[in-house]
């Protein structure tokens, strides 16, 4: 008999924001008892910091520039990938499961082979005046009842099943942001705000890539928050948190159902993300265009028959190693194509507490459209390189890469890029080589792609987010957008 699997997913939650992963201000409930219960990677990465480039490469094991999948709206049209594109859903119903769907698509097609189960939002007052409640928390609300009904019904035993819950939140946190774009309100209970992390300033801010330095200029939400006070950051991360923990009394229902169906006992239960939350590190908000560990490193936990109870295995991995891992899982052919890694070897033995990956890769395009700027994160051993091909500066139109290095060992909340330290010289021709030779070896055009915005609207402010003056280019991209075109993408 095939064992059950059921993957839920959550939107935009940082590793870091989870008691399992190190953080002491929100216990995280039924998800850290997953952990506990369970297999955890300590170093998983997504592969692209934005909602559809992120899950159309996780749901086919694919880097963006093969999905083509590299903005969450490329030129206002919504191209399915290549049916040549294997998907998990089409290898599983392939396979003999039932493939259901729950909440959050948001993917190019890559879900092809699931039945999709829609949703609806289920409106609710808010408990908190401050607390904004958007179409995430309403959506969630109604997957979480569809999944759990599904669960305790007879169709859940008719035939082993792959199952998926995509939960929005924490991804409501958008929608505050813009509502306290003129600063915060004070909530119910103002005396237990979390503290900021150690990491909010960024002194060296001046050795960063132009682009990050005036991230601003391309992310509406970061431009929403510049001249924000440390009491609106820490107002944030307190909202961050009230909607982790919504969605973890939703998680700790589906985990409820699914004991009370006797379902558990043959079910493989995966906890992930699709990207993380800035979270107040180096004052930047929500996720987009930089690859720092709290946008980037998302919780990737297994529980279930096989699996290792209370353990963590270190060293980097990938959202793309989900497909192989989970197809080898259930006994089916690996796909030739996949970029990931089958992780069921290092997750099955327990004499291995390192995933041993020579490196991982996330890339960056755009949000939308009008604000390009390539970049490629590649991650290896202790270290993580960054690069972005962007204009030398604003009044050239010679192209450069802009860099980035860090010790994640000896500085894990990458306070101070390496790039001009002559003692990390040779890791800097070692990142250099193992970029390119990714590149080479995967076709990935990287190295030829070019930035495309317009000078003349951007970056015209002093450097740095808290000098903001101007529009954002996801502001430009809203007025140009279809008049039927939803609000709620941007």
């Amino acid at each position: 008999m095939q064992n059950n699997i059921l993957i839920i997913i959550c939107d935009q939650l940082s590793a870091q924001a989870l008691q399992s992963y190190g953080n002491h201000y929100n216990s995280g409930g039924a998800m850290n008892q997953l952990a506990a219960e369970g297999t955890l990677f300590e170093q998983a990465y997504c592969n692209a910091p934005l909602c559809q480039p992120s899950r159309a490469s996780f749901w086919t094991s694919r880097y963006t520039f093969e999905t083509q999948v590299d903005t969450n709206l490329r030129q206002l049209s919504f191209p399915h990938i290549a049916d040549t594109i294997s998907t998990l859903g089409e290898v599983f119903q392939a396979g003999g499961y039932q493939t259901m769907h729950f909440g959050k698509e948001h993917d190019y097609g890559s879900l092809r082979g699931f039945t999709l189960v829609e949703n609806k939002e289920r409106v609710i007052p808010r408990e908190d005046p401050a607390i904004n409640l958007a179409y995430e928390t309403f959506l969630d609300i109604d997957t979480t009842t569809k999944v759990t009904d599904w669960l305790a019904s007879p169709q859940a035993k008719d035939q082993p099943f792959l199952a998926v819950a995509d939960l929005q939140n924490p991804h409501n946190i958008c929608n505050y942001i813009g509502e306290n774009q003129n600063g915060s309100k004070p909530f119910l209970d103002d005396s237990q705000l979390p503290p900021l992390p150690d990491n909010f300033d960024t002194p060296d801010m001046a050795n960063r890539p132009e682009y990050i330095q005036y991230l601003c200029c391309a992310h509406r939400r970061l431009m929403h928050a510049a001249h924000w006070s440390r009491l609106d950051y820490r107002r944030y991360l307190y909202a961050y948190h009230d909607y982790i923990n919504r969605v973890e009394k939703q998680v700790a229902q589906i985990l409820d159902t699914l004991a009370a169906a006797r379902l558990e006992e043959n079910t493989l239960v995966v906890f992930l993300a699709d990207h993380g939350e800035g979270m107040a590190a180096h004052g930047l908000v929500t996720k987009y265009g930089n690859f720092y560990e709290e946008s980037l490193r998302v919780p990737l936990i297994f529980r279930g028959p096989g699996i290792p109870v209370g353990r963590r295995i270190s060293g980097p991995v990938s959202l793309l190693d989900l497909k192989p891992t989970l197809q080898s899982y259930a006994g089916l052919a690996a796909t030739a194509e996949d970029r990931g890694h089958n992780l069921l070897p290092v997750l099955l033995d327990e004499s291995v507490d390192q995933a041993g990956q020579p490196y991982v890769v996330a890339s960056w395009i755009d949000e939308f459209s009008g604000y390009t700027v390539p970049g490629r994160m590649y991650r290896f051993g202790q270290y993580k390189y960054t690069a972005y091909r962007d204009f030398i500066h604003r009044d050239s139109d010679e192209v450069s890469i802009h860099e980035e290095l860090y010790d994640l060992a000896k500085d894990p909340g990458e306070q101070c890029t390496l790039i001009l330290d002559e003692a990390y010289s040779a890791v800097l021709e070692q990142a250099r080589n193992g970029l390119a030779a990714y590149c080479t070896s995967t076709g990935d055009p990287f190295y030829s792609s070019l930035p495309d915005y317009d000078r003349s609207l951007y970056r015209l402010h002093k450097p740095g987010f808290s000098n903001h003056e101007g529009p954002c280019a996801v502001d430009v991209h809203i007025l140009n957008r279809p008049k039927n075109y939803a609000a709620r993408n941007f």
